[in-house]
C-alpha cells in the first residue's frame, strides 16, 4: 500500500478445488477427480486500488473473484476482509459481509432477474440490508439511475429492454446501492462493444473515486487492465505466477507467461522488425496439473531438469521493495544469471536490454 495502511482485503494461499460428478460405476471402481481452479493464491488489494487480474480462459481467475466474494467457501487458506477473518462466515455475518463486498457480472443480462422491472432490481438490496424502503428507496434509486447515467423514469422497464452497456450499467447501480467498499468486477466489459467498453470504464473510475472504492478487476484484455489497474496479478492454471504495478508489469514483464501474452497484442504502429511469440497448445487441464512450474509444459524459455520439478515461489525481482506490492514473479529464472537467460530467451534481445515490451498500447 502507498500509504502504509493495511490492505482491506488479503487472501493467503487460497485454494478451492471441485470435485467432478462421476456416474455409479466411476465412484465405484475409481477415485473422485478434483478441479484445481484455484491452488494456492496469496494477495492484497489496498483502499481506493484497483487490483487487475488477468490470465487466459480457465485459468481460475473467475473462480477466484467469487472466492474472494464468497459466492464460494475456499477450499483451503484465509481471506481477510478490513482485518477479520471472512473464510467461513456465514448466516447474518455473511449477509452484513455483502454490504460491504459486491459483485459485478460479465453478462448483466444473465445476471438480472428478467421477471423483474429493472428498478425494483436496484432497489431490492436497499431492502434486503434494511437500508431504505417506500419512498426513500423510490428516491435512491432514482439517484442510483443517475449515478451511472440512465435516465431514471425508465426504471419500470425489464432487463431485456435495455441495450449490453445500459444492463451493464443496472449492474453497477445494483452493487453501488448498499455503498459497499469492495467490488470485484468480473469480466465486466469483455461482452461489450468498444466504444461502449470505454464508456463503462470511465463510470466505474469515476465512481471509484466518488465513492472511495477498491477494486478487483478480473479481465483477460491486457489493454483494458493496463488502463484501469494499479496492481496486476497473471494468473496461470490456477497460480499467480507474476504480480507488481501495472507499469512494472507491461515495461519489465519477467515471467515467460507473461511475456508471451504481451507479445501476443497486436501493434497498432506496424513494427516491422518485433515478433510475436505465441503460445503453443491449450493450458493442461486443472484435473491434473503438471509437475514443477505449471506453465512448463508451453514455456519458450523452458530449462531443462528444473522447471519440471520445483514449482517455484513468488519472490520479489532484483532491486524490488520486499513489501507486499513489490515486483514478485514465480520463475526459475530468477536463480540464474541474466545474461544466460538472454542467450536462451526466443524474446527480442532489444527488448531484453530493459526489460520492456511494446505492447502497442497508449494511454490516450
Amino acid at each position: 500500500m502507498t500509504d502504509g495502511s493495511d490492505p482491506l482485503l488479503v487472501a493467503e494461499d487460497v485454494k478451492k478445488h471441485f470435485t467432478v460428478e462421476q456416474g455409479m460405476l466411476d465412484r465405484l471402481f475409481s477415485d473422485s477427480e478434483v478441479v484445481h481452479a484455484v491452488d494456492g493464491v496469496s494477495l492484497e488489494v489496498a483502499t481506493e486500488e484497483t487490483l487487475g487480474v488477468v490470465g487466459e480462459s480457465g485459468c481460475g481467475k473467475s473462480t477466484l473473484g467469487r472466492t474472494l466474494a464468497r459466492l464460494h467457501d475456499p477450499t483451503e487458506g484465509v481471506i481477510r476482509f478490513d482485518g477479520e477473518d471472512i473464510s467461513s462466515l456465514s448466516g447474518a455475518r455473511l449477509k452484513e459481509l455483502r454490504k460491504d463486498v459486491q459483485m459485478i457480472f460479465q453478462d448483466p443480462l444473465s445476471s438480472l432477474n428478467p421477471r423483474k422491472a429493472v428498478g425494483e432490481i436496484v432497489g431490492k438490496p436497499l431492502e434486503v440490508h434494511d437500508i431504505a424502503t417506500g419512498e426513500e428507496k423510490t428516491a435512491r434509486v432514482r439517484e442510483l439511475f443517475e449515478e451511472v447515467g440512465l435516465n431514471p423514469d425508465t426504471r419500470h422497464r425489464y432487463p431485456h429492454e435495455f441495450s449490453g452497456g445500459q444492463r451493464q450499467r443496472i449492474g453497477i447501480a445494483r452493487a453501488l446501492a448498499v455503498e459497499p467498499k469492495l467490488i470485484i468486477a468480473d469480466e465486466p466489459v469483455s461482452a461489450l462493444d468498444v466504444s461502449v467498453q470505454a464508456q463503462i470504464i470511465n463510470l466505474m473510475k469515476r465512481l471509484q473515486a466518488e465513492y472511495q472504492l477498491s477494486y478487483v478487476f478480473i479481465a483477460h484484455d491486457l489493454s483494458v487492465v493496463k488502463h484501469v489497474s494499479d496492481r496486476v496479478a497473471v494468473m496461470y492454471l490456477g497460480e499467480v505466477v507474476e504480480t507488481g504495478p501495472t507499469d512494472d508489469i507491461f515495461e519489465r514483464p519477467e515471467h515467460p507467461y507473461t511475456r508471451s501474452l504481451l507479445h501476443a497484442i497486436p501493434s497498432v504502429e506496424g513494427e516491422t522488425g518485433r515478433r510475436e511469440i505465441l503460445l503453443e497448445g491449450n493450458p493442461p487441464s486443472p484435473i491434473d496439473p503438471p509437475t514443477g512450474c505449471r506453465f512448463h509444459t508451453r514455456c519458450p524459455e523452458y530449462i531443462d531438469g528444473e522447471c519440471a520439478k520445483v514449482d517455484p515461489e513468488l519472490t520479489a525481482v532484483d532491486g524490488a521493495d520486499t513489501s507486499a506490492p513489490a515486483h514478485r514473479v514465480a520463475c526459475h529464472w530468477l536463480e540464474h544469471d541474466s545474461s544466460e537467460r538472454a542467450a536462451q530467451s526466443p524474446f527480442d534481445r532489444d527488448e531484453r536490454g530493459d526489460g520492456a515490451v511494446d505492447t502497442g498500447l497508449t494511454d490516450d
